[in-house]
């Protein structure tokens, strides 16, 4: 996978939070290997440390910097000391940090702490670490301004963020409130357009087959496996593969970034006036996905109703 020139990470100073597991880790390795220096951010230590030094086996050479900080992301305290803490600002932010085994369940099986819970893991998570990066970049533009210095703000959001099943109540909307944030944020940065380049970016994965995943599925309501498919049946990819086609993206200078074709037709039937990076396939896409989506849509519904009426137990409704 080589260098870019809209994605360029050899040499740069990448901060990767929720770097220490799954698609994060998987990013952090092939950064490495690109050459950039990677800095790791999750909460515990442990896993920190055991990626720390599974990324040092990685460097391409000497000088590369290879740092883990344990930080509490949904600390907006914490977050802003720790970017202003650092040296020089990051050249990169990639923002992989959230979940969903936790708080996956019907919206009124779940408790107020726990909708906040997954709020806070991924929306807040990532608002607040961008916020204090792009603070810090606006108050230190690059200089001199080189000409093909750019700034790279990657948010992770996922397919929910485009479709609403039964069962995601929690997660789907703290996905959805990321994309937009992309969206304002990917415009805002044009205000800063004369001092330096800031790109951002939104990366939409499907199902990434991880031990987070697994744990997802003990969770998640009989209803929601139905809609989705079996774990084995959900077109999921490791997150090696996730992370690859995620740096693919970015080094095509996408906007949004997917992963799968089931994705791209969601992504492209809720456009909107976000930019299209392939005007011609996205509106073709956007075409299909307003033919597709509406019997998909039909279906679900029908076997929500039914779920409802004759299977769905008091213990179900009450506590899943």
């Amino acid at each position: 996978m080589g260098q870019s020139k809209h994605f360029h990470v050899q040499g740069q100073n990448v901060v990767i939070a929720g770097g220490s597991k799954g698609l994060g880790r998987e990013l952090a390795i092939l950064l490495t290997q690109q050459g950039a220096h990677v800095t790791i951010l999750a909460r515990s230590p442990g896993p920190l440390e055991e990626t720390r030094q599974e990324l040092l086996s990685h460097t391409q050479s000497a000088d590369q910097v290879i740092q883990a900080e344990s930080l509490d992301l949904t600390d907006p305290t914490k977050v802003q000391a720790f970017i202003t803490s650092l040296p020089t600002p990051p050249t990169i932010l990639l923002i992989v940090a959230g979940g969903v085994a936790a708080q996956v369940g019907f919206f009124a099986s779940l408790t107020p702490q726990e909708i906040k819970d997954c709020m806070d893991a991924n929306y807040f998570a990532a608002a607040y670490i961008a916020h204090a990066c792009l603070r810090r970049w606006v108050k230190e533009p690059p200089f001199p301004p080189a000409a093909n210095a750019k700034r790279h703000l990657i948010f992770t959001a996922s397919t929910a963020a485009f479709l609403g099943l039964p069962g995601y109540g929690a997660y789907a909307p703290a996905k959805a409130a990321m994309r937009a944030l992309a969206d304002t944020l990917r415009a805002e940065a044009l205000l800063y357009r004369a001092q330096q380049e800031i790109r951002v970016h939104c990366a939409f994965p499907g199902t990434i087959y991880t031990d987070a995943f697994y744990q997802e599925q003990i969770r998640k309501p009989k209803l929601l496996k139905e809609l989705e498919g079996s774990a084995e049946d959900q077109g999921g990819l490791p997150a090696r593969r996730i992370a690859e086609l995620m740096l693919q993206g970015l080094q095509a200078g996408r906007f949004f970034v997917t992963m799968d074709g089931e994705t791209e037709l969601l992504m492209n039937n809720m456009r909107g006036p976000s930019p299209r990076d392939r005007p011609i396939r996205d509106w073709v896409m956007g075409l299909v996905a307003s033919l597709v989506w509406p019997v998909y849509r039909w279906k679900f519904d029908r076997r929500t109703v039914e779920y409802g009426r004759g299977e769905m137990t008091s213990q179900e409704g009450g506590k899943e």
